[in-house]
């Protein structure tokens, strides 16, 4: 759950018990299958969905940041939402732009991290706007200190280089404590072809970079014989996941009428995982 165990959430813990392990490799329900990319990330998720979605004609829009909502007008089936862009930093859109058919979609899924969510939510609530019923503000401004209350822990990946870094596997549990916090370590040479590189992987990571590597390196060099470990990069990811404790009250996927949320952090089964983020999208678009 990349929550320390002691104030992690065991109801969620053990329905990813239930479905990863304990369920059929096949059928309607599957349980899991332990895969590990060859590729990376953006080339294995965004980059491929922005190509099928160009593909099947889609626009799809880089550098244009949204930076507001508004609220355009109400029917009787659902509320139009005005989507407020900023254009390669050359600042806000004038009115005329922001009225644009173009930006006026019949509806709107926020897919961003729960930060950026909130804020655009939060830009929606303040407003003053006369087409903005007294409800809708009240469900807004719910839905948006609900994803401000969030709270985060911290992944830290340490890449490491060494002349005889070639593991019995792919992937490695490492003995971890709070001298030598990397849990895993994988094997990029033989993942991604960057021969004698590999990734420790510390979750729930607390501390700087600096003495997270110097730790880290020193728990290679203990545990996997490697003399020569020395690092290459550590990237600290301070908002990986939000903390997945007992009792917490996420985000609802309906933030108003027409307007949706998906994510990872979005009301569900599971704690902040692709799987998470992946299923709540599929959720969001059935829904409309």
């Amino acid at each position: 759950l990349n929550t320390p165990a002691d104030r992690a959430s065991g109801s969620v813990f053990l329905r990813v018990m239930r479905d990863a392990l304990f369920a059929p490799s096949s059928g309607e329900i599957a349980g899991s299958n332990m895969l590990l990319p060859r590729q990376d990330l953006g080339a294995l998720f965004p980059q491929a969905a922005v190509a099928w979605l160009q593909k099947n004609g889609a626009k799809v829009l880089l550098a244009q940041r949204i930076t507001d909502l508004l609220m355009l007008q109400k029917s009787e089936l659902l509320e139009q939402w005005i989507l407020g862009l900023q254009a390669n930093n050359t600042g806000n859109l004038d009115s005329a732009s922001r009225l644009d058919p173009a930006w006026q979609p019949d509806a709107t899924i926020i897919a961003t991290p729960a930060a950026e969510a909130a804020r655009l939510v939060s830009t929606l609530a303040a407003s003053d706007s006369n087409s903005m019923d007294s409800s809708t503000h009240t469900e807004t401004q719910a839905w948006a200190a609900s994803a401000q209350a969030l709270q985060f822990e911290a992944i830290t990946t340490v890449y490491a280089y060494s002349t005889k870094a070639q593991l019995a596997h792919t992937v490695l549990a490492l003995h971890s404590d709070a001298l030598q916090p990397a849990q895993f370590v994988f094997d990029r040479g033989a993942l991604t072809g960057h021969k004698g590189v590999l990734a420790f992987v510390v979750s729930a990571s607390h501390g700087d970079a600096a003495t997270l590597e110097q730790q880290v390196i020193a728990q290679g060099k203990a545990q996997l014989g490697l003399a020569d470990l020395q690092p290459i990069k550590t990237i600290v990811e301070k908002r990986a996941t939000f903390a997945c404790t007992p009792g917490l009250q996420r985000p609802a996927m309906r933030i108003a009428p027409g307007l949706l949320a998906c994510g990872d952090y979005v009301d569900g089964p599971y704690p902040a995982t692709l799987e998470g983020a992946v299923r709540s999208g599929l959720a969001a678009a059935q829904t409309l």
